[in-house]
């Protein structure tokens, strides 16, 4: 996960998952995830002291509330009524580390807590759901793609054309997300076009349909960093071209090529 993201080395035991995140400006609960994909089996030896969102999730309400109540330097009253006033969509892994963390804390305790109020969050709010409920979705749909994108690719679609325009309206300018979020939004409509140029000869009409959703977004999105908008687009040029659609492959690169000088 660190190599897809751009970090070459570092030592396992020194920095956390939440430190690496924080860096590549992806959310922390994120990075988990895919680190939990990507490495499972030596998870103990890569992470130690870290737990799985899997083991959180099988806690009992009465074991999290414990731990929730050991780690935050809020009285557990008060760190509820903040989780349950917190605005729909916001992080709740981020306002455990913002907010709940009043004392220094080691980095396996800190990831600790963002994933016991992403716990705790799920539980008492199903229908208002934090950001990280999302992310699940959107890794669960990005797996499944990765094992068939031709059959898949649909559900990945389903996923932007729903939790896109609640996350931002229709237009990206007033962005509600913080820039960590923004940057993984970014990351999904990438991700979409990869998956669609990689259905593109099992499912061509599924291809189509999921380009169609990433080039819809493409010019909504918060791309700060100008290196991010050329990468990006010679993916949409790509798939455009593995569905012999070359002409708006040669625009796009060229609009892409005109933004940055």
């Amino acid at each position: 996960m660190r190599r897809w993201f751009g970090t070459t080395s570092f030592d396992e035991r020194e920095r956390s998952i939440a430190s690496i995140a924080a860096e590549q400006e992806i959310p922390a609960y994120a990075a988990q995830l895919e680190e939990e994909y990507r490495y499972d089996g030596v998870w103990e030896l890569r992470c130690p002291g870290f737990l799985r969102i899997g083991e959180i999730a099988a806690l009992p309400d009465r074991a999290l509330l414990a731990w929730l109540d050991r780690l935050s330097g809020l009285r557990l009253p008060r760190a509820l009524a903040i989780l349950d006033a917190a605005p729909e969509f916001s992080s709740a892994w981020q306002l455990a580390l913002r907010v709940y963390m009043t004392q220094t804390l080691a980095e396996a305790d800190q990831d600790l807590l963002g994933l016991l109020a992403v716990e705790v969050w799920k539980r008492r709010r199903p229908d208002r759901p934090c950001l990280e409920v999302l992310l699940d979705e959107e890794f669960a749909a990005h797996v499944a793609c990765l094992a068939d994108a031709g059959r898949n690719l649909g559900r990945y679609v389903a996923f932007v054309r729903r939790v896109f325009p609640l996350l931002q309206g229709d237009n990206f300018d007033d962005a509600t997300l913080g820039g960590e979020s923004a940057s993984h939004l970014v990351l999904c409509v990438a991700r979409l076009a990869k998956l669609s140029l990689r259905a593109a000869c099992a499912a061509p009409g599924q291809a189509s349909d999921g380009m169609a959703e990433a080039l819809r977004w493409y010019d909504r999105l918060p791309v700060r960093r100008s290196d991010l908008r050329g990468p990006f687009a010679r993916i949409l040029a790509e798939g455009l071209e593995a569905l012999g659609r070359g002409d708006e492959a040669e625009r796009l690169r060229r609009r892409a090529e005109s933004a940055r000088s």
